[in-house]
């Protein structure tokens, strides 16, 4: 090499060995502390409670029950309810013909018609009658149903072909 310089090696400064095997992990550090944390079991003094308040229900609802079957239980089978006034115990049927608030009201219990028109009613567990006309108020006999029945009408007539359903 002219004019050069010329290249000499260096010594290499020597590296310590290396393994050819993985540096093991670190330690693992130490976690924090738990929090105290509360018992899976509630304490004694809430499953008492809770064992009081059961039982407590389940008396009650069997003695509420009992309570109201007791007359159920007590009455006599033998003895059969009051039968229901009218034409089924022999008792003449309630038979009307008149004029009130200028219509014809005519019929008995069975069947009422106003203005030759038919009024629908229905007899109550209880006795009293009930129309189609007025059917939220119950009246004693048929001929106040269809009294009421006018009253409620007004002027209108009745329908002749009357409720589908009724």
């Amino acid at each position: 090499m002219a004019g050069g310089t010329k290249l000499e090696p260096r010594p290499v400064a020597a590296r310590p060995a290396e393994s050819l095997a993985p540096a093991p992990p670190p330690p693992p550090k130490p976690s924090p502390p738990l929090p105290p944390t509360r018992s899976t079991q509630p304490p004694r003094s809430s499953r008492t409670r809770r064992f009081f308040l059961r039982a407590a229900f389940a008396f009650g609802a069997i003695g509420g029950t009992a309570a109201a079957l007791t007359p159920i239980f007590r009455a006599d089978p033998r003895k059969s309810a009051a039968p229901a006034p009218g034409p089924v115990d022999g008792m003449p049927d309630e038979r009307f013909d008149e004029m009130y608030g200028g219509r014809r009201i005519q019929g008995t219990a069975s069947g009422v018609r106003i203005d030759g028109r038919p009024l629908h009613l229905m007899r109550r567990a209880d006795g009293t009658y009930v129309s189609v006309v007025n059917h939220f108020e119950s009246f004693p006999t048929a001929l106040a149903t269809a009294r009421a029945a006018v009253d409620d009408l007004g002027g209108t007539q009745l329908s002749l072909a009357g409720p589908p359903l009724h």
